[in-house]
């Protein structure tokens, strides 16, 4: 391989990692915004799903009541 090759591909994969880094700080709402709680697994009965909506890897942004 050309060293201009290895050059783009390695500043794609640091670019590519950034964006994948910055993805939770990139959406504008996030759990806490909804007054929302992070649990891991599932939602009470009595709460609606918001996905992760920045909570951790394996947690749900679980609302109880929307507004």
């Amino acid at each position: 391989m050309k060293p201009q090759s290895i050059l783009v591909l390695l500043v794609l994969v640091v670019l590519a990692l950034h964006c994948k880094e910055n993805e939770a700080v990139s959406f504008p709402w996030s759990c806490a915004s909804l007054s929302g709680v992070c649990r891991q697994g599932v939602c009470l009965p009595s709460e609606l799903y918001f996905g992760p909506l920045g909570c951790g890897k394996g947690f749900l942004c679980c609302v109880s009541h929307f507004l």
